[in-house]
């Protein structure tokens, strides 16, 4: 997956499996002239000619000189690594990538943290089935069988007790929160007794309806994954699957560092919580960085931000690429876009849902080639220098098959760059 370089001020699509390159550099060409002088002495005498075998000789050991530097160059830029960022706001996918990297490269893969996901799990479903009720309610969407009103009310008053638990991070339990209600054994109980009632409400046809036809749930993309997979889940020896794990939602509130070996070079990626709260403590990790990915949820075009209704999600993204694409200590670094969750933006399309009714300047065919082309344009437009190199990904991030490959060419990318910054290129 090679990236493709678009120059004189446009960027360039291509097929949203692909990748693409939005660049503007400008090379120039300049030549030096020289005088030479001579005084009144003699010129020497010419030396000897040398033999064209001589010479053959002398530019095989010139190349092999610099051959060697150049091998000692691309040794020291591997062994000094790269440092990425990962940013973009809450719920695109971020931590996702990161699960990604640890299932392909790290030692343990996902083995070290496979027991505490159990109760990720759980959790995540009791609040998935939990937002279907609040928002069958908010909309007075009828239940199909009056027998599962006791249900319904069941599960809403998991909403205070809910709101109580902490699913933060992995590991580590919120200090502000009591031990007894963290405790991973009380929550799988918790669960396993309301599975007969979320079994119930996600056979309703009330509820389907609800999931197909209201948009601001507040809803976790994997509701529909694991409320599908209860009695799976619910086995008492359930033990979470590597796609388990992926599927989880696990919301970051802190700085994060982990370390990858990628094809000899170790990468220094750090995940920040994406939540605007969070994001004035972002600064003190752009430093010295290679190359920042950013993340985009394309599925959330029809979705309203969490805290501020009025607000559509996509393009609150937006302005917020806007910012760091055009933050002073940016001007010299390079973009990878991914536009993630192409999967569930294309269910969306497939089920009717029309771009133009979010995004009125829209005027395309409601197909996913045309509206993923348009919202990589609505991106690379944010960036005030067109020179800025801006690689765009359409991104699957539960997709460990399509993110190796994605992975594969971003280190193409990032080892190109480091080059180009050492002269190399």
């Amino acid at each position: 997956m090679e990236p493709t370089s678009g120059t004189g001020g446009s960027a360039s699509g291509t097929t949203p499996s692909g990748v693409s390159s939005h660049s503007t550099t400008a090379s120039s060409s300049q030549s030096a002239t020289g005088s030479h002088s001579t005084g009144a002495t003699q010129s020497p005498s010419a030396p000897a000619a040398i033999s064209r075998s001589e010479q053959k000789k002398a530019k095989a050991v010139n190349d092999a000189i610099d051959k060697s530097l150049r091998a000692d160059k691309e040794r020291l830029q591997k062994e000094r690594g790269a440092k990425l960022l990962i940013l973009g706001p809450s719920e695109t996918g971020k931590t996702t990538v990161l699960k990604q990297l640890k299932l392909l490269y790290g030692r343990k893969g996902l083995d070290a943290e496979r027991q505490t996901y159990r109760r990720v799990v759980h959790l995540n479903t009791m609040k998935a089935i939990q937002a279907l009720s609040y928002g069958l309610q908010r909309t007075n969407i009828p239940l199909e069988h009056a027998e599962n009103i006791a249900h319904l009310e069941t599960v809403m008053r998991l909403e205070t007790t809910l709101k109580r638990y902490s699913i933060t991070s992995i590991g580590f339990t919120n200090p502000a929160i009591p031990r007894k209600i963290t405790d991973a054994k009380a929550e799988t109980d918790m669960f396993l007794e309301m599975v007969p009632a979320i079994k119930a409400l996600w056979a309703d046809g009330g509820i389907q309806e609800t999931y197909r036809t209201v948009t601001n749930l507040n809803l976790q993309d994997s509701a529909k994954y694991f409320l599908d997979s209860v009695d799976r889940i619910a086995d008492l020896n359930y033990v979470p699957t590597d796609d388990d794990i992926l599927q989880a939602r696990v919301r970051t509130l802190a700085v994060s560092e982990h370390l990858f070996n990628i094809d000899g070079v170790t990468y220094k990626i750090f995940d920040v919580g994406g939540q605007k709260s969070l994001r004035k403590y972002w600064a003190p990790y752009f430093d010295d960085v290679n190359a920042i990915i950013f993340m985009v949820a394309l599925s959330a075009y029809d979705q309203p931000c969490e805290d501020d209704e009025r607000l559509n999600r996509l393009e609150e993204c937006m302005s917020l690429f806007n910012s760091i694409a055009n933050h002073k200590l940016f001007e010299m670094t390079s973009f990878l876009l991914f536009l993630n969750k192409i999967d569930i933006f294309q269910q969306k399309l497939d089920a009717g849902s029309l771009v133009s009714t979010y995004f009125p300047d829209y005027r395309g065919p409601n197909d996913y080639m045309n509206t993923t082309l348009y919202f990589q344009q609505r991106f690379l437009q944010q960036c005030k220098d067109t020179a800025k190199q801006v690689y765009t990904h359409f991104t699957h991030a539960t997709d460990t098959n399509q993110m190796r490959v994605i992975v594969v060419a971003v280190n193409a990318i990032v080892q190109r760059l480091n080059l180009r910054s050492s002269g190399l290129l």
